[in-house]
């Protein structure tokens, strides 16, 4: 018995031919078409952000990077605690609340190059306000702001002889407010993860960093913003600043053996502009203008302590080598004194036995050259002796001469390097 046919069917066996299926018409016009494209590639990305702006709102969230307030409040309570944040670099309304949250009896009041002055060496509450000013007329406005929340005893103010020409700044006497930051969920802030990664300044392990924090892989603890996360870069609790990533070498400095700095004085540019034809000295009306501010300090019963901050010794030397070009700087100490302002004069490290080891790049000194400004001061004004514990600053001076940064395991285990490779002798902790 057969299964399967194995001849031919008969003509009366075969099936009927089938008409061919329909297939779907393809006669969409161009306008229908384009309307579908555009709302397919509406719906995907719609699909996106719900997915990736939610996402990117929590990293920032555990990354801390517009963490303000958990930061000063953990660094408030004594947590040795960093905020180096990515999203934004004016930092204004962060030192403010640092500021409203420690009332702090001795302050420092600057631009960055303030910044190395560590409550470590004070005895007294001290808050480092560094970075907040950058010429006269922010210093004016920043300093009100302070004052209206709380009054210091004593203020060290550390300037910038740049800030006397009006090359660098037109009006001194304007009303300028401080400058804020911009620590929010805002467009600008929640594109940065993204952008980071697009540059490769975010592994895509720290893009994931949220999501693998149950397996120990997460954001750690008492660093809040992506450079503390990554390189211990930030403000302390006392508001210094940790150059950890240049000083460990875990990055090369972007003013490797201070070349970006000496080409701005080549160039005269930047902070390095030279006097205009006819300009003898500081500008009048820059000096009246920083007058203005210390008496008003003094006015209020606040001690005032004013220095000129420090150049790196081959810096120094090559704006020596054009001193005619900058009579804002070495006239600055003189034309000071003459208004009754009794100022130090730091701006040559070998005053005080500092050099360019001990240097961050090259016109920020690093935290042993202000530990040796803030000994040269003391020195000067015995008044400072009540806030400045001598015994620890000379300790730390006396064992770490030579170094940028004082050991400390609460911000990293590794050791200082020669990271401007000027063979600069460093010792292990």
């Amino acid at each position: 018995m057969r299964l399967f046919r194995t001849s031919p069917a008969g003509p009366e066996e075969r099936p009927e031919p089938r008409p061919p299926m329909a297939l779907p018409a393809r006669n969409l016009s161009d306008a229908a078409y384009l309307r579908r494209y555009f709302k397919t590639l509406l719906a995907l990305a719609l699909l996106g952000l719900v997915l990736v702006l939610p996402y990117t709102w929590w990293w920032l969230y555990e990354s801390g990077d517009v963490a303000v307030e958990r930061a000063v409040e953990a660094q408030a309570e004594g947590e040795f605690a960093l905020f180096g944040s990515g999203v934004s670099q004016d930092f204004v309304d962060y030192k403010l609340r640092l500021y409203a949250a420690v009332r702090p009896d001795i302050t420092a009041v600057g631009s960055s190059r303030v910044m190395q002055f560590r409550a470590a060496y004070f005895r007294k509450p001290f808050l480092n306000m560094g970075g907040v000013a950058g010429n006269l007329a922010v210093l004016r406005s920043t300093l009100d702001a302070m004052l209206r929340i709380h009054k210091p005893q004593a203020v060290i103010l550390g300037l910038d002889f740049w800030w006397f020409m009006p090359q660098w700044e037109a009006r001194p006497f304007g009303e300028v407010p401080p400058t804020s930051g911009s620590y929010n969920y805002g467009f600008e802030s929640l594109k940065k993860p993204w952008s980071w990664l697009l540059d490769g300044k975010l592994s895509p392990a720290e893009l994931a960093a949220p999501l693998l924090g149950p397996f120990g892989h997460g954001f750690r603890a008492g660093r809040y913003g992506i450079m503390a996360q990554q390189t211990d870069d930030g403000f302390g609790p006392d508001g210094s600043w940790y150059y950890t990533a240049d000083i460990t070498g875990r990055k090369r400095p972007f003013d490797y053996q201070f070349n970006d700095t000496l080409s701005q004085v080549r160039h005269g540019i930047k902070a390095f502009y030279r006097a205009k034809a006819g300009q003898t000295g500081p500008a009048e009306e820059h000096l009246d203008a920083f007058a203005e501010i210390y008496c008003r300090l003094k006015a209020r019963g606040i001690q005032t302590f004013v220095f000129i901050a420090p150049l790196s010794e081959r810096v120094l030397t090559a704006l020596r080598e054009h001193e005619q070009d900058y009579p804002h700087l070495f006239a600055l100490r003189d034309a000071l004194l003459a208004r009754g302002i009794d100022v130090l004069d730091c701006t040559d490290p070998r005053a005080f036995a500092s050099g360019d080891c001990e240097f961050i790049d090259g016109f920020h000194g690093g935290e042993v050259t202000y530990a040796r400004i803030l000994r040269a001061m003391a020195d000067r004004w015995p008044a400072l002796l009540s806030y400045v514990n001598m015994e620890r600053l000379s300790a730390a001076i006396r064992d770490w001469q030579g170094h940028a940064l004082v050991p400390d395991e609460r911000l990293t285990s590794l050791p200082e390097t020669d990271f401007m490779r000027f063979g600069c002798s460093k010792r292990q902790p």
